[in-house]
């Protein structure tokens, strides 16, 4: 960021900066690119994949249901599943250091 504009973000202190300076944070691309594919894809994947199984496999099991309705509650139920694995695995990540942003180097 530029001017007077400030972020607060949590990062590995690689530098040794302290509080206030100005410093230089990467982060990784792969990292940034694999969370972003997950954090959206995997939600988007189970919400199709429930709503195809309420779809064509439930209805074997629940005749007397609508299929549609079927669809409907099987993929906003994945979709709900999907949030909690997502949260968990975010979790996770946010304790391993090659998934951190990193302060580089402390900026004059």
């Amino acid at each position: 960021m530029t001017g007077d504009q400030t972020m607060e973000i949590e990062a590995l202190n690689k530098a040794g900066a302290v509080e206030g300076q100005r410093v230089k944070v990467v982060v990784h691309a792969f990292a940034y690119t694999r969370g972003s594919a997950i954090i959206y894809g995997i939600p988007a994947l189970l919400l199709v994949l429930g709503a195809v199984l309420g779809k064509e496999i439930m209805p074997r099991f629940l005749p007397s249901f609508d299929t549609d309705t079927l669809s409907a509650v099987f993929g906003f139920s994945f979709l709900l599943i999907s949030f909690i694995l997502v949260k968990f695995w975010a979790d996770r990540q946010s304790k391993k250091s090659g998934s951190q942003p990193v302060i580089e180097e402390i900026l004059p």
